[in-house]
């Protein structure tokens, strides 16, 4: 997810101070008035002006008085989350390095032991939501270890630090209106909220939003528990999933072979349905035949690793998954590790291992290069989405290579050279 999936694909210390007392919170005038040049205010003096703001403005927004200052009078600034809001990773690791680790031995057998652990609210989740056992037992793993890493920090102390400062203003103020959305509905309580620095909570790491919108108590207890009650969080994921699109009995994702000299080009998002990608000479890596079901479903084809590396039509599915943590490589994982749990096959061609990939800043000289010469990456960020993979062909083609839209550090060196 991070299900935007999220993300995750996947948050805090509990505050033990006390709400202080309504008349120690100074009102919007007295703070006016009291307050120094902006320029001069410490980063403590500025955050606490926000607290009082950000009251104000609940209050206004008909939350409890004693409610909304019981929870955000308390919160501290969470250094971890500034830092690494800020601060882009100059190195991530290669898609086939997070897909070998999503399926590690441990997680396979630790994933295989889990489900059988709790198979009757399994039985009872894949009835309701017709989400498979083995995609939501993945998920469970690779968000949390299955529950073992929940996160340590406070959720309102993180959500307050973005909604004050940074880049994520408006992400963190919408999740601390959700937080306290869930306070009033009684579904959570103050001493739960426990969970990943980015503000994720629960074993299967929801933001308060998600949480609010999608959270099932599935044991009726009233308490929406997803930090302790695997029946909770597994089925909060399936509802969430299944709401987001899921179509049953259909695949996420299968490996293909292609025929030499493959246009390349084709792996730009474009869908088709199976059958056609059959007649440009797409088959399973298997050997088998596609049903003659899955001819008529819809599919992209992707090339995470170029044309030395394994491809895969990915269906409607996948992209539900990515509701979940919009990352190619959470989902990849996540599929790969649910079939290595329901002992499927895992895919059988091998990455590029060799190749040495880009950092952050080689990606944004690379996108300022490719835009210099006429192949505009319609941005200079170092992410690379659609736009640069195009830029990337379409230089790849200009120059006589394969236009997988694939970069590592040999081509980067060659394009640089330009």
């Amino acid at each position: 997810m991070k299900p935007v999936l999220l993300t995750t694909a996947a948050l805090f210390l509990v505050s033990c101070a006390s709400a202080p007392v309504a008349e120690a919170v100074p009102t919007p005038n007295q703070t006016k008035a009291a307050s120094p040049p902006a320029a001069e205010l410490t980063q403590e003096q500025r955050f606490e002006a926000w607290k009082v703001d950000f009251i104000e403005r609940a209050i206004a927004k008909n939350y409890a008085p004693n409610l909304v200052r019981s929870v955000i009078s308390p919160a501290v600034i969470n250094p971890l989350a500034l830092e690494r809001d800020a601060n882009q990773p100059e190195f991530t690791k290669p898609v086939w390095s997070y897909v070998d680790g999503a399926a590690s031995s441990a997680r396979i057998e630790t994933g295989r032991n889990k489900m059988t652990e709790v198979d009757p609210v399994l039985d009872t989740i894949e009835g309701r939501y017709r989400v498979p056992r083995e995609v939501l037992t993945a998920i469970w793993g690779l968000e949390t270890s299955y529950g073992r890493i929940l996160g340590k920090h406070d959720i309102i102390d993180s959500l307050s630090t973005f909604a004050f400062e940074g880049r994520r203003k408006s992400f963190g103020e919408t999740q601390l209106f959700a937080l306290l959305d869930l306070l009033v509905a009684g579904d959570v309580r103050r001493e739960q909220l426990i969970g990943a620095w980015a503000g994720a909570m629960g074993m299967t790491q929801f933001i308060p939003s998600t949480f609010r919108d999608y959270a099932v108590d599935l044991d009726g207890n009233g308490n929406k528990d997803l930090w302790t009650d695997p029946g909770d969080a597994l089925a909060s994921a399936a509802n969430y999933i299944s709401r987001s699109g899921w179509r049953a009995g259909e695949p996420v994702m299968t490996e293909v072979k292609l025929p030499s000299g493959f246009d390349y080009s084709v792996t730009d998002g474009s869908k088709k349905t199976v059958n056609d990608w059959t007649a440009m000479g797409v088959q399973p890596v298997s050997g088998q035949r596609w049903s003659q079901a899955a001819g008529f479903l819809d599919a992209k084809l992707i090339a995470p690793g170029g044309a030395k590396g394994p491809k895969f039509l990915t269906f409607k599915n996948f992209d539900v998954l990515k509701r979940y943590n919009n990352s190619t490589s959470y989902v990849m994982g996540i599929s790969v590790l649910a079939d290595a749990i329901a002992r499927k096959p895992g895919i059988q061609q091998d990455w590029p291992r060799g190749d040495k990939l880009l950092s952050f800043s080689d990606k944004k000289a690379m996108q300022q290069k490719l835009t210099d010469l006429g192949y505009d990456t319609q941005g200079v960020d170092g992410r690379i989405g659609p736009n640069s993979r195009k830029a990337i062909r379409a230089w790849q083609a200009a120059n006589g290579l394969t236009a997988d839209g694939y970069m590592e550090q040999r081509l980067f060196q060659r394009l640089m050279a330009q």
